[in-house]
């Protein structure tokens, strides 16, 4: 198989595996608080994949350079990309949040232009056009509808900001050491260990909660299936392209909708305008990655 074949494969795994576990986190939100879910997702994976580690360890992937890069990715990735990832499920539902979501290769691409030099033709400007419709058209209210509330929509953006930065200092990370289990266990390591630092400074209503059982329930397996999409996503990344990997990584809303409406009818419900915006998000990214 080609590289580029199964850097696509990878990605669409890690679209499926973040849409399923967009409901897990909707699910859980009466159990515990998006802090308490990230907290507990990542220490039901941490020992994991440190034991994986020691297991399949191979010293020669280990690269300092490499191993700084991961470190960032989980100051950026695990803690603030994945806390207000779950705010914004939380606040927003699945069927809006997770469309948002999928804006991030414009935020990665931003970054790409920042500092990689990178210049977008016109099809990247077309996408922009419609990811933007998009956006609009999922976070369009009517002024009945006290199920969400518009003040709640930058925290997706913040979590995308967040996974963008993490992508960018993944993608180094694997330059330097090609080993994304490597990558994935010093980018969970680094961001509990940041998480945990940070819940000091907090006041206690403000702290994760570990008295629910079901929070643990939900959350674990939440934790054990993100995961998955992590060993997904950097073994996409180690076999392609960040501009094609963003891109085909971030179809998840479609499979978040479809799981949305099938499994989450009781909880929220899927309108016209976020189908509607859906469309037009995917084909943008769709423009984004035909583009590169």
């Amino acid at each position: 198989m080609s590289s580029a074949f199964l850097a696509a494969a990878y990605s669409l795994g890690t679209s499926l595996c973040t849409a399923s576990f967009s409901l897990i986190v909707r699910r859980g939100q009466q159990h515990g608080s998006a802090f308490t879910g990230v907290v507990i997702g990542l220490i039901v994976s941490v020992p994991v994949l440190l034991a994986i580690c020691a297991v399949a360890w191979d010293p020669r992937t280990w690269d300092t350079a490499g191993v700084l890069w991961f470190a960032l990715g989980g100051f950026t990735g695990p803690s603030l990309g994945r806390i207000f990832m779950y705010r914004g499920i939380h606040h927003l539902g699945v069927a809006r949040a997770m469309p948002m979501m999928a804006t991030g290769p414009l935020f990665t691409g931003a970054l790409a232009v920042m500092f990689m030099g990178e210049r977008p033709g016109p099809l990247v400007w077309a996408a922009t056009f419609l990811i933007t419709a998009g956006c609009a058209a999922i976070s369009y209210k009517k002024k009945e509808d006290k199920s969400w509330n518009r003040r709640h929509l930058w925290m997706p953006l913040v979590s995308l900001i967040g996974f963008a930065l993490s992508n960018i200092f993944r993608k180094m990370g694997l330059m330097s050491a090609p080993s994304p289990l490597l990558g994935i266990t010093v980018t969970s390591v680094v961001g509990l260990v940041f998480l945990t630092i940070l819940a000091r400074f907090l006041s206690p209503a403000q702290r994760p909660s570990f008295d629910s059982g079901k929070a643990w329930a939900f959350y674990g397996v939440c934790g054990l299936v993100n995961t998955l999409s992590f060993f997904l996503h950097f073994f996409a990344l180690l076999y392609g392209d960040l501009t094609i990997v963003t891109p085909l990584s971030s179809t998840s809303p479609l499979f978040a909708l479809l799981f949305s409406w099938i499994l989450l009818r009781d909880v929220e419900r899927v309108t016209g305008w976020i189908v509607s915006g859906t469309v037009l998000i995917v084909l943008g990214v769709g423009l984004i990655a035909w583009s590169v």
